[in-house]
């Protein structure tokens, strides 16, 4: 399995990190690219609830649906996504460190047949755009 790796400190505690993350409004705080993000299914958040995110890539507006992966608050959230036959998940990790919280987030990519080959060239776009979010993720936590 291909993907990356990382880890930032937030001086806030899992709760509050956890809620800060899984509440959608607040991807675009986080990840400049993303413009809107808009819940597809009913009722609370849950594991399968879907999302329609709305990026400006390479200065054009693309869609991509999420749904939740994982949801187990304050512990673990995870948001998967396919497209194209390439599948991604992010999975965050939330742990109490230091009156703070420790926040690991792993990012798999994953795919069949032809398009493995397209895989690593994915994981360098992917860290390339969000490489930095656990500290973008710091900084609005930290400021909200």
């Amino acid at each position: 399995m291909a993907g990356f790796e990382v880890s930032e400190w937030i001086a806030r505690s899992p709760e509050e990190v956890f809620r800060f993350i899984a509440d959608t409004s607040n991807a675009p705080k986080v990840m400049q690219s993303i413009t809107r993000m808009e819940k597809l299914t009913d009722g609370p958040v849950a594991v399968g609830t879907r999302y329609r995110e709305t990026r400006v890539v390479n200065g054009k507006e693309a869609q991509a649906e999420l749904e939740v992966a994982e949801y187990t608050p304050p512990r673990v959230y995870a948001m998967r996504n396919e497209t194209n036959g390439i599948h991604t998940v992010y999975r965050y990790i939330f742990t109490a460190e230091r009156d703070g919280t420790r926040v690991d987030l792993a990012c798999e990519v994953t795919a069949g047949g032809l398009k493995k080959a397209m895989v690593p060239m994915v994981v360098s776009i992917l860290k390339k755009e969000d490489g930095d979010h656990l500290a973008r993720l710091k900084s609005a936590v930290e400021s909200a």
